[in-house]
């Protein structure tokens, strides 16, 4: 599968497991409608794609987690105002609290799988190559 595709994809799974956490945690502004929940989808991909900075060569982590966070908080703000929730920003101080919150939740749900398909991937290696001694 494309790269980019992947990664959409997985931006659009952790975009909709928060959206969902939202909900049952009543952050969410508005009552959900189509157009709120495909922009919600559409926004998850397109910070799914950014995350390919992170297979960056010549970016160091600390500048690609920056342009990051920035760049996911654009595409949430844009999100918003598509909308109509810009009001979130202005009238709710939680939304930088939620934002860094979300932020961080994910950032720890991508560390602890990616640390697991690793972890995956050193135990077949070691099983093959015990196999071979």
């Amino acid at each position: 599968m494309n790269k980019v595709i992947r990664y959409a994809l997985q931006g659009m799974g952790y975009g909709g497991v928060a959206y969902l956490l939202l909900m049952a945690s009543h952050l969410e502004p508005m009552a959900s409608t189509t157009k709120s929940i495909l922009s919600i989808l559409l926004m998850s991909a397109a910070i799914g794609i950014v995350s390919l900075i992170f297979e960056s060569d010549w970016l160091s982590f600390s500048v690609a987690l920056g342009l990051h966070l920035c760049g996911t908080l654009v595409l949430v703000i844009a999100m918003l105002f598509y909308n109509g929730w810009q009001f979130v920003l202005m009238t709710r101080g939680t939304f930088w609290i939620v934002f860094f919150l979300v932020y961080v939740g994910i950032w720890a749900a991508v560390s602890l799988d990616q640390h697991l398909r690793v972890t995956k991937i050193n135990r077949a290696i070691t099983e093959r190559n015990k196999n071979k001694a």
